[in-house]
């Protein structure tokens, strides 16, 4: 296992000033953010990217994800208007190119909600649908599609592993994965344990915030009321050798780096009771 941060958290930085606080913080990976200011789309010619990548290498971190940006954001892949799901389809494929021109291990797949008097059954077709198209583009390059599972609050489509699973069983693609995250499983209460069982071997990414288990807050691990000392030992067990991503609030947004910073310190004092981040 190692460590990582999605670069959200950082949206008042470049990508390039990112970078160095991640670095900084003492993270072994990057996840890097889909949106402005950082690889939005076209915002980065290829020898932009191959220079990202080459600094990024040179700090001797891991693009472990790219995450496009899609909550609250104008894209949508289950939406009932083709024109939008089109885009979003697109601005899908435009993440693709750049996360492999990163060299990203793990391209995010974000759940959208059904809108009012869209049927849930309808919204999950079209998802379905986007995500198939997306995956059949992604089997020429060496990366995997990994389907978030989100709080209720936030999609009505993947709310557990098993919702994630069932697009991956229908679809049959190799290149699909399960990315969960600590703050949404202390909020829908689904344990690590039943995520190892259901996923068997799919699961490609743990995001790592924490809440009181009311609210989805992205708090500093330890904040709040996960057990993430009980995670680890259970991931180490099931011999789980992916990242354990931060992703936190924007609240931090203006502050970041001693955040991010006690994220690592409170993240190896676990794992150093079950021998892991070295």
């Amino acid at each position: 296992m190692k460590l990582a941060t999605a670069t959200s958290v950082l949206f008042r930085y470049t990508i390039e000033d990112a970078i160095k606080v991640v670095v900084e913080a003492g993270f072994d990976g990057i996840d890097i953010w889909g949106g402005r200011p950082h690889v939005y789309r076209q915002d980065y010619s290829q020898a932009q990217l191959e220079g990202l990548k080459k600094a990024i290498q040179d700090y001797g971190l891991t693009v472990s994800s790219f995450m496009p940006a899609f909550y609250r954001y104008p894209h949508s892949l289950s939406s009932p208007n083709p024109v939008v799901r089109k885009d979003s389809v697109q601005y899908m494929i435009d993440s693709l190119e750049n996360a492999v021109a990163l060299g990203a291990g793990i391209l995010l797949v974000v759940p959208d909600h059904s809108l009012f008097g869209q049927t849930t059954q309808d919204s999950f077709q079209r998802m379905l649908e986007s995500v198939d198209e997306i995956a059949q583009i992604a089997l020429q390059y060496d990366i995997m599609l990994g389907l978030e599972v989100l709080h209720k609050d936030e999609t009505d489509l993947v709310n557990t592993s098993q919702n994630a699973m069932s697009i991956i069983d229908a679809l049959g693609h190799a290149n699909l994965g399960v990315v969960v995250d600590t703050g949404a499983l202390n909020l829908s209460k689904e344990t690590m344990s039943s995520v190892l069982a259901t996923t068997n071997r799919r699961l490609l990414q743990v995001h790592v915030n924490d809440n009181d288990g009311i609210e989805q807050q992205n708090l500093i691990p330890g904040d709040g009321t996960f057990d993430f000392d009980g995670m680890i030992g259970l991931l180490k067990n099931h011999s789980y050798d992916g990242f354990l991503s931060a992703e936190l609030s924007k609240d931090f947004g203006s502050n970041p780096g001693p955040a991010l910073r006690l994220t690592v310190e409170r993240m190896h004092a676990w794992g150093k009771n079950h021998g892991v981040f070295g």
